[in-house]
């Protein structure tokens, strides 16, 4: 007895260092995963906040969908953060290793073991389908979404199974927030009553009525409040589908039925669907992956199968409540895929919930396979050593784990291709502008001016200025010009940053030191900030116009006698500096390299550096049209 009270007394801490463990898993699969500047709808969210109070942030006078519990914390969210984007995704990570502890937990009360509830919960980290929670700064609304809805799920469970009506008003309020966190999990509302139905249906027949009537109509309040509210803020009862796209417009019963196909194959581990939702179709998956995925499969069916043949073998060892509690959990899975069926098209995104439903729903059965076995255990002798010692259903666990192992192993090579899908392309260029602007130059990008040449990634005013101003929020209106050319933007200086497009790689390469070389390329004596020594031979190439424009500074004290001989081409001229800024034009051919030798007839005399074999002389600036 002693032994066991002292096992009873650390067990918290082995939960602790699973826990611990579950944190690891959670930065390791996601590593790769960055967020260096802002992208499309995570943009677009950033911008929102900016000179705008809390009140009219979280309820603004228009709006397409009405997230108000989203936008409080997103507010706070964004407060804490500042301009710190790259912790955007260690925050996420930590959120979503947070939910996977929590899931922990309430998969250990279901399946009464450690090893399995771990296991779910890896699953649960290592599943592609977080790809958004992880990977963009709106991965916060959808970790929230699948918070809540979990939440909801425990109290009805607890509620269903014995817990007092607390729980439920719990669940109450769950669903309530959750409809305003993410509107697709409204359709959560008939588990409200079906938990009610389960729980009180005996006493119901009983004339326990009045129960079973409070709690009924607490969820149909919730209901018609929520739907009320959303009408008076959106004027409409139907939600808004995905993509600017209106479900009631967009909405067909042949597509609907497809979507759910592709949702279950999903949760099955097969990617159906177009490459830039999910990466990588099935078809396309190498022949290994596709037989441990169809392996996994047969695992998770035959888990299943055994758990039936259990259940009609020795029902009378099985629990009351099985049946309730199993429709709970379906309700569930039902309940979410149908919501992320209506739209337009199936993100990947949306699977998570589902598929941590799925895992409560295997931790669930097996808990209950798991009692059975040990009642069973106790009326005769148990067959397998295995299954003497540890008390399990040697079977069961086999299976589980051959479909755990081919589910981790396919999700880790599906996470292999997540650069194909579109939120993961277009994060790459986002994050390629701000590595090669923001992060290559320092923070003060006030006093550069950024072009960008083509701009074949259709890169919008807005998104350009809202992208830095993200990074930098006091950066000035015309941060970013659009060229068709680098000829249109003359003479490249230090104040300059010029970025090309790389349309394979989908991501931006900085240019400025290339064209700087290519328009003003250094023989000797010439340097990148303008100045020059008492000689010095460089090539110019002249522009569209065929002029190039000399700015010339000496920033020292004049005598009068100052001169600089110029040869462009073999013809040479002299200039008189009269002046301490100084000017000289040159007409030639245009589009063309030309060569330049100057030689000047004095040097600064306080110059605390030599870079050539000549004396710093002037600064010159050239200007080409």
């Amino acid at each position: 007895m002693a032994l066991i009270k002292v096992e009873e007394k650390y067990d918290y801490l082995k939960d602790v260092l699973l826990s611990i463990l579950l944190i690891c898993i959670a930065f390791v699969v996601n590593t790769g995963i960055s967020i260096k500047g802002l992208y499309q709808d995570d943009l677009l969210m950033w911008s929102t906040r900016r000179g705008v109070g809390f009140l009219k942030y979280v309820f603004p006078d228009k709006m397409r969908k009405f997230r108000p519990v989203y936008w409080v914390v997103a507010w706070i969210y964004q407060g804490i953060l500042k301009n710190n984007l790259a912790v955007i995704v260690p925050i996420n990570i930590i959120i979503g290793a947070g939910i996977a502890i929590g899931v922990y937990f309430f998969a250990k009360s279901l399946s009464k073991s450690r090893g399995i509830s771990f296991t779910l919960s890896a699953m649960f980290l290592v599943s592609r389908f977080s790809y958004y929670n992880i990977g963009q700064y709106l991965g916060v609304m959808e970790a929230m979404a699948i918070i809540f809805a979990v939440s909801m799920l425990y109290f009805l469970y607890g509620y269903i199974n014995g817990k007092n009506n607390l729980y439920y008003y719990y669940a109450c309020i769950f669903f309530f927030i959750n409809c305003f966190t993410h509107e697709r999990f409204i359709v959560l509302f008939p588990m409200l009553l079906f938990a009610v139905f389960v729980k009180e249906y005996k006493r119901l027949f009983k004339g326990g009525l009045l129960a079973t009537l409070v709690n009924t109509f607490l969820a149909i309040a919730v209901f018609i409040l929520t739907i009320g509210i959303r009408f008076i803020a959106l004027k409409s009862f139907v939600p808004e589908g995905t993509g600017g796209s209106k479900v009631s417009k967009t909405f067909k019963i042949t597509e609907f039925f497809a979507a759910l196909k592709t949702e279950v194959l999903y949760i099955l581990g097969i990617n159906t669907g177009p490459d830039y939702l999910n990466g990588i179709r099935f078809m396309d998956v190498n022949i290994f992956i596709k037989l441990i995925i169809f392996i996994g499969i047969l695992g998770f069916i035959a888990f299943l199968l055994k758990f039936i043949f259990h259940i009609i073998k020795y029902r009378k060892n099985t629990e009351s409540g099985l049946i309730k509690n199993i429709l709970l959990f379906l309700g569930f899975i039902i309940g979410s895929i149908v919501s992320s069926a209506v739209t337009i098209r199936v993100e990947m995104r949306w699977i998570y919930a589902p598929y941590l439903f799925t895992l409560l729903l295997t931790a669930y059965i097996y808990g209950v396979d798991k009692k059975i076995f040990v009642i069973k255990s106790k009326n005769k002798k148990i067959g397998t050593s295995l299954s003497r010692i540890f008390h399990i259903s040697f079977s069961t666990v086999v299976f589980f784990l051959i479909w755990a192992f081919c589910m981790i192993m396919s999700d880790i090579y599906y996470r292999g291709h997540y650069d194909k899908i579109h939120i993961f392309s277009g994060q790459h260029r986002a994050n390629s502008l701000a590595q090669e602007t923001y992060y290559k130059y320092g923070r003060n990008l006030s006093n550069k001016r950024i072009y960008i040449i083509k701009n074949d990634f259709k890169l919008s005013s807005f998104d350009a200025r809202e992208f830095f101003r993200a990074l930098e929020p006091d950066i000035r209106e015309d941060i970013v010009t659009f060229i068709d050319n680098y000829r249109e933007i003359g003479q490249v200086d230090e104040d300059m940053i010029v970025l090309s497009e790389d349309l394979k790689n989908k991501e931006y390469i900085n240019v400025t030191d290339f064209l700087r070389n290519i328009k003003v390329e250094n023989i000797y004596g010439h340097y990148t900030d303008g100045w020059t020594d008492e000689e010095g031979r460089f090539n110019v190439m002249s522009g569209e116009k065929g002029q190039i424009h000399f700015e010339i500074m000496y920033p020292g004290e004049l005598e009068g006698d100052e001169q600089i001989e110029i040869e462009v081409n073999g013809k040479k001229e002299t200039l008189y500096l009269v002046s301490n800024i100084s000017y000289y034009d040159i007409e030639t051919t245009p589009n063309t390299v030309i060569p330049i030798h100057m030689k000047s007839n004095f040097y600064m005399p306080d110059a605390l550096e030599q870079r050539g074999e000549k004396k710093l002389s002037f600064i010159l600036n050239i200007k080409i049209e």
